[in-house]
């Protein structure tokens, strides 16, 4: 889950960077990343203290991640810009 994290972060950061979705997207994957980081952290370093996070520290990620998917379900990315720059 570390290395899914990070692919989060990344992959949020370039949704917030790009105009083919909206930013707050970018950003909610970023938080899910974050969450998914602490967990596995948590995890290694202080079992005890991951057991009592656990439910509440994966929210971020199950809000950032489903909406991700439902946007990309119903509206898709902004074609006529995706269709700019490859015509560019």
């Amino acid at each position: 889950m570390i290395f899914f994290g990070f692919t989060c972060l990344i992959r949020g950061y370039l949704i917030y960077k790009s105009s083919y979705l909206p930013a707050t997207l970018g950003v909610l994957l970023q938080f899910a990343g974050a969450s998914y980081l602490i967990n596995s952290f948590a995890l290694i370093l202080a079992p005890d203290v991951a057991r009592t996070l656990f439910p509440a520290i994966l929210i971020p990620a199950f809000v950032g991640e489903l909406s991700l998917a439902i946007w990309l379900l119903i509206k898709g990315v902004n074609l006529p810009k995706w269709q700019q720059r490859v015509a560019a």
